[in-house]
């Protein structure tokens, strides 16, 4: 599923439920210009490293911004007087788009979720959505080969951890790829 997917689905919501959906779709571009689009659960959605982040839809008498997991909307503070939050869902007014401010906070939540990781591969993402590390975790601990990027997405730096110890080479890289170890 693809933007393409997105943009048939979304022309088949009725006014004036497609205009708010429209400007949140605006606003989760502006926030996450990383991410990729499609449809999850049959809802337009925006993916970063294949996880859901902010899905929306619309409703009889309500929008609704989904935060793909159960336990973001409990650490974000600050969600409108009027709004229904649910454990998984944001309703808001048909007319009333979330303020770019509340969907970064959700953006947010949600990308530091993704990221806690005790046991696998982690991500750690910048607030646009873009990664900022990746490497293995072990019992809570950092284990394993470990890749740092810089915002525009060039590889930083570079190193190993057993169990949170730094072990053998580390290099730092410049913006032209050439190692600075």
């Amino acid at each position: 599923m693809t933007a393409a997917d997105v943009d048939a689905r979304l022309a088949k919501v009725a006014e004036p439920h497609r205009a708010t959906l429209l400007a949140l779709r605006s606003t989760l571009r502006k926030v996450l210009p990383h991410a990729e689009e499609c449809l999850k659960y049959g809802m337009p959605c925006f993916t970063v490293q294949g996880k859901g982040v902010a899905g929306y839809d619309a409703f009889r008498h309500h929008c609704s911004y989904f935060p793909m997991s159960g336990g973001v909307l409990a650490r974000v503070s600050g969600v409108p007087e009027g709004y229904v939050a649910t454990k998984g869902t944001l309703q808001f007014p048909i007319d009333k788009p979330l303020s770019i401010a509340l969907v970064r906070k959700l953006v947010r939540a949600r990308l530091d979720e993704i990221g806690e990781v005790a046991n696998g591969k982690r991500f750690e993402f910048y607030d646009d959505g873009a990664v900022k590390a990746v490497g293995g975790m072990k019992d809570g601990l950092l284990h394993g080969k470990w890749r740092w990027f810089r915002q525009d997405g060039t590889l930083m730096r570079t190193g190993s951890f057993t169990l949170g110890e730094k072990t053998g080479v580390w290099e730092t890289w410049d913006r032209a790829g050439r190692s600075k170890i």
